[in-house]
């Protein structure tokens, strides 16, 4: 079984350098080509001018989704929890990335049966910004919580990626269910914006492994959040396969697992609408859409009512532990 896997390993770190070298290529060459074209003109090296500004921005696509150094301390200084029980801890993930987690534990009564939530944060800042809204989480809804920095952010080794933020919440999950002192029947994914896209992944590959799921003020997919940012006609038009970045979020369809959506609907980032359609997209039967008419697109848990959204829904699940019992309650609207 190794040798199928060694040769994959190969040529993915083949492509990987094909692909490093082109969009070089695209960088170096894309000033030449201008220069010659005005010269002497010529409709080829047009066409190759259009390809080498096709490839540079398919790999900007990365500096425009991905912000690990916002503010510029991010990848220097993670604040840490102070007064509180928790771990530091670093694991590995398949491909040998090392990353940064935080876990928070909670000490009341009956702690070794509460809910553990996986947080997956958005695309800038590290896992200390989020510590304020964590410790609200702790405190409200007696949980224990594991903070995750992707890869490229924070402490954490290598560069962020689409694949590579799915192979984080891989390594994370497989890292809560080796803990015998979480409870593994009690673990729920947390997702804000683009930690939304991770978690509707993870739940989706996962579906034996994960109790629920909750997102907030997250997108459909990349390409509709570039037709929705870029409105102008090429951008409504282009296939796929020009995104490097995808994120499509119809895995959604493959989450029948408990499902919270949290909207704010004053988000001047994501149209609101999404997680409505998120919302209707998802097949689970035990599935809430808790809206916020205040919320903007990171300050939505700073909302009356925010928390107790989530503890009913946390209690819901928790309390339900068969499937019929899970059947019988009905999808609903919460707006708070």
């Amino acid at each position: 079984m190794e040798k199928p896997w060694m040769l994959w390993n190969f040529v993915e770190r083949w492509l990987i350098a094909l692909a490093s070298w082109s969009w070089a290529l695209c960088r170096i060459s894309l000033l030449p080509l201008i220069v010659t074209f005005h010269l002497h003109g010529g409709i080829i090296f047009l066409l190759l001018i259009f390809v080498s500004i096709a490839g540079i921005l398919y790999k900007f696509q990365d500096v425009l989704l991905y912000f690990p150094e916002q503010p510029s301390s991010s990848r220097l200084y993670v604040p840490m929890p102070t007064g509180i029980p928790h771990e530091n801890i670093f694991i590995r993930t398949k491909d040998g990335i090392r990353l940064n987690l935080i876990l928070i534990r909670y000490t009341g009564d009956n702690s070794p049966y509460s809910p553990t939530i996986i947080y997956f944060h958005g695309n800038a800042g590290n896992i200390g910004h989020r510590l304020p809204n964590a410790l609200l989480m702790l405190v409200n809804l007696k949980v224990n919580l594991l903070l995750v920095d992707y890869r490229g952010y924070g402490k954490s080794e290598g560069e962020a990626s689409e694949e590579g933020l799915y192979l984080d919440s891989e390594a994370v999950l497989d890292y809560v269910m080796t803990r015998p002192d979480l409870d593994k029947t009690k673990i729920f994914l947390f997702g804000r914006s683009l930690g939304g896209a991770v978690a509707i992944h993870l739940a989706s590959e996962n579906s034996h492994r994960i109790s629920a799921i909750m997102v907030e003020n997250t997108f459909l997919s990349i390409p509709h959040m570039a037709s929705t940012l870029f409105s102008f006609f090429p951008m409504r038009y282009l296939p796929l396969w020009c995104y490097k970045i995808n994120f499509v979020l119809q895995k959604i369809s493959q989450c029948r697992m408990p499902s919270l959506f949290i909207s704010g609907l004053s988000d001047q980032l994501i149209p609101p609408v999404m997680m409505k359609q998120l919302y209707e997209l998802s097949p689970s039967r035990t599935k809430r859409l808790a809206i916020f008419p205040d919320g903007t697109h990171n300050d939505t848990w700073q909302c009356q009512g925010y928390f107790t959204a989530l503890e009913q829904f946390i209690k819901e699940v928790v309390k339900s532990h068969s499937p019929e019992e899970m059947a019988k309650t009905s999808s609903n609207v919460t707006i708070i």
